[in-house]
């Protein structure tokens, strides 16, 4: 049995879903953790996700970064828009230029209230 490092906290918002992301960043647990925001998200009828990641550590390499892009574009693709914000030093936008150019509506920020903007929320 794998034990998930990363958790997960759901909070359903009138037209979009927060999704608290804590823990250790490994490529294992992010991919995982990946699909169960994307199943939370049809649950829920939401097109429009917002990612604190504010508690997620550093990645356990910049290959987990890399692999983080190509796992949100190809389970969220351009029909998703999802914003993440997390501390500034901990964002250098690999994971969201793979995930952009593999077609992802995914964009990083350094403030909540940012990423809100850009998703329109």
């Amino acid at each position: 049995m794998t034990i998930m490092r990363i958790s997960l906290e759901f909070n359903k918002a009138p037209n979009y879903l927060v999704v608290k992301v804590t823990g250790k960043w490994t490529t294992e647990d992010i991919l995982m953790s990946i699909e169960d925001i994307k199943t939370e998200a049809d649950k829920q009828e939401v097109k429009l996700i917002l990612l604190d990641l504010q508690g997620l550590s550093l990645p356990e390499s910049e290959m987990t970064r890399f692999y983080s892009g190509v796992k949100i574009a190809s389970t969220f693709g351009p029909s998703y828009q999802v914003a993440g914000y997390s501390q500034s030093e901990k964002i250098n936008r690999y994971a969201e230029t793979v995930a952009v150019n593999r077609a992802a509506n995914f964009k990083m920020f350094s403030c909540e209230a940012d990423a809100k903007n850009w998703l329109q929320i």
